[in-house]
């Protein structure tokens, strides 16, 4: 691959009749009354001489031998003038490496800053193999560039905004980062780097345990019409079996990312629940006197979302346990008032005026059931097996 170099002042090419000969008595009187000029090449000057006739003579006189690709500042024959000054740049074949893409190189810079800007490139955003300084040889360079991006990486819990050079595997490389090949590197390391350019580096590890885990136990449940619909009677209570596992894990920073049950040893087979659940459909519920401590409760059931089964429920619980009366009490057990809290203080919490007040009473028993069975159906059917709730 061949790099296209940007066009410069002029290339000189010489040929052996664009020199001209003068003998040794001519050439002595020439010089006594040239013009005095400088040869500065590459750069620095080399020579001050006074020289008779044209640029031609300044190259002839200092021996400098000129290839196609050199240049000069002024045209073989312009006639010399005083303090002229005389610019020849050599030309350098570059073995040219930029941003992986290999080729060659002419150029008449003759130190790498000069080939930086030859090639048309800002000098913040590179990375050289060789010191900026330094001089290109005659014979030529082995030169390595790559122009810079602003990327971020993340890796290790850390992101870093910076700029990076060539691809992502570099870049990691540079920054001392070290992944094996477990590790999920984005995108693939091999890429090369691009402006705003995201890189993820995702430690994955490994681990292998052993646990117990409970068996849920299986239901075998039998419906009966002759109980209110929803209500559970559980005559064989059912319990959890536990096994033994051996689970691989894969981990993704840190995180658990998957596992997977390699083996499982039973140690103790569950036992099955023998349960019945009523679906005779509830009774048609008798019109409730407004302002009535049922009529409170039945606005407030459904302000919760509960339906009128859920309603039945509740009034047949309270009936049994109070039969609706906010004074209602239970001397032996200290339980009070229409949802027979227990103590009755308790229900201080949701009104000062608990003791006589029907709303605050159902307000604290509604929330009572909720927390503890879900809803008045749930609260039935506890008291329907063990007598309370």
């Amino acid at each position: 691959m061949a790099f296209i170099k940007p066009s410069f002042v002029r290339t000189i090419v010489l040929t052996l009749a664009a020199v001209m000969v003068v003998n040794l008595y001519g050439f002595g009187m020439l010089m006594a009354f040239g013009k005095p000029v400088t040869l500065v090449v590459d750069g620095e000057p080399t020579a001050s001489m006074r020289v008779h006739g044209t640029v031609s003579d300044v190259v002839l006189q200092s021996g400098i031998s000129l290839e196609p690709r050199d240049l000069i500042s002024h045209g073989m024959f312009e006639p010399l003038t005083d303090d002229m000054v005389i610019s020849v740049q050599h030309a350098r074949q570059v073995d040219l490496t930029l941003n992986g893409q290999r080729g060659t190189y002419w150029t008449n810079a003759y130190d790498i800053n000069g080939l930086i800007e030859d090639l048309g490139l800002e000098e913040a955003s590179l990375k050289v193999s060789i010191n900026r300084q330094a001089p290109l040889p005659r014979e030529g360079a082995i030169v390595t560039i790559e122009t810079g991006h602003m990327i971020t990486v993340a890796a290790d819990g850390k992101t870093e905004k910076l700029r990076g050079y060539g691809t992502v595997r570099a870049t990691l490389e540079e920054l001392g980062i070290i992944w094996n090949d477990d590790d999920i590197i984005t995108p693939d390391p091999a890429s090369l780097l691009a402006d705003d350019l995201a890189i993820s580096l995702v430690r994955v590890t490994y681990d292998t345990i052993t646990r117990e885990a409970d068996i849920p136990f299986p239901i075998t449940d039998t419906k009966d019409a002759k109980k209110p619909k929803g209500v559970v009677t559980v005559t064989t209570k059912g319990q959890k079996g536990l096994k033994n596992q051996t689970v691989d894990r894969t981990f993704h920073d840190g995180q658990l990312f998957t596992e997977n049950v390699t083996s499982e040893e039973i140690l103790k087979e569950p036992v099955t629940q023998v349960q019945t659940t009523g679906t005779k459909p509830p009774d048609v519920l008798a019109k409730v006197s407004p302002g009535s401590a049922q009529a409170i409760a039945y606005d407030m059931v459904k302000a919760r979302g509960w339906n009128d089964n859920e309603f039945q429920c509740l009034v047949n619980l309270w009936q049994r346990e109070s039969g609706w009366r906010t004074t209602a009490g239970n001397k032996s057990s200290g339980a009070y008032g229409i949802p027979q809290a227990l103590p009755g203080s308790k229900m201080a919490s949701a009104g000062a005026d608990w003791q006589t007040n029907p709303a605050t009473q159902i307000k604290w028993g509604l929330g009572y059931i909720s927390g503890r069975y879900g809803t008045p159906c749930g609260a039935w059917n506890a008291f329907l097996s063990k007598g309370w709730y």
